[in-house]
């Protein structure tokens, strides 16, 4: 944990001894009573929590909020859904990345079944989230979705935005040719094995340009990161 979250609701009560929070604090940092420790409210302000007492119902602590962490990168990913551990992954990386939107879809090839995940009817992700934006030093957590299909993902998209889909069979394009024409970038990275004929045709109707990173196959996770890095690199975003 680079940066500690909280809710509005929690920066009121004493943060409870059992809580990873506080077991972090006190077990990991060893942080003891005056000791000041980096702090955020989730999508709000960040500063330091300064620790005022150790008691039996928690710690204290006396928060000063007056830094507005960096926004989030105007791009949105649409991620075919892969097996669920691979889903944890891609949350916690692409949240440390800074992307504004994921929209995880059940694809053609891929295994419906991943959409019944407790990652998704529990509301594990959540966590996840917060994770991938406390290691980023950030407080903002991205725009997350799970749609049955690309049909019904279309309709939650970011406009205006530039549509790049990564595809290995039928790219015209390298990615590192993309040229932005919008400050938003919508960029699809399909499952395991790849988009359908039926997938690329609905792709190239909304807008989307089939673009390719090469011969090689690779991962969904690490097709998003490796993606994700060139479009941010084309938005001059450091």
């Amino acid at each position: 944990m680079n940066l500690i979250l909280f809710t509005e609701a929690e920066i009121r009560s004493p943060l409870p001894r059992h809580d990873a929070r506080a077991k972090h604090i006190l077990e990991i940092l060893r942080f003891g009573v005056g000791d000041a420790v980096d702090v955020g409210i989730i999508n709000g302000p960040a500063g330091k929590a300064t620790i005022v007492e150790i008691g039996e119902s928690g710690l204290v602590l006396d928060y000063d909020l007056t830094r507005q962490p960096s926004p989030l990168y105007p791009v949105s990913m649409i991620i075919g859904l892969p097996r669920p551990p691979s889903s944890r992954r891609i949350l916690g990386d692409l949240t440390s990345m800074g992307v504004q939107q994921m929209h995880f879809v059940a694809t053609d090839k891929g295994e419906k079944s991943y959409l019944r995940s407790r990652l998704w009817a529990e509301g594990e992700f959540e966590r996840l989230l917060r994770e991938g934006a406390q290691q980023a030093f950030s407080t903002y957590l991205p725009d997350v979705r799970v749609h049955a299909g690309l049909e019904d993902c279309f309709e939650h998209l970011v406009a205006p935005t530039d549509r790049v889909a990564l595809d290995n069979y039928e790219a015209a394009l390298r990615l590192q040719q993309f040229d932005p024409t919008t400050d938003h970038c919508t960029l699809a990275v399909g499952s395991e094995r790849g988009w359908s004929a039926r997938e690329r045709d609905l792709l190239r109707e909304a807008g989307f340009q089939l673009m390719g990173m090469g011969t090689r196959v690779l991962k969904t996770e690490t097709a998003c990161i490796a993606g994700l890095a060139v479009v941010l690199g084309k938005l001059q975003r450091p």
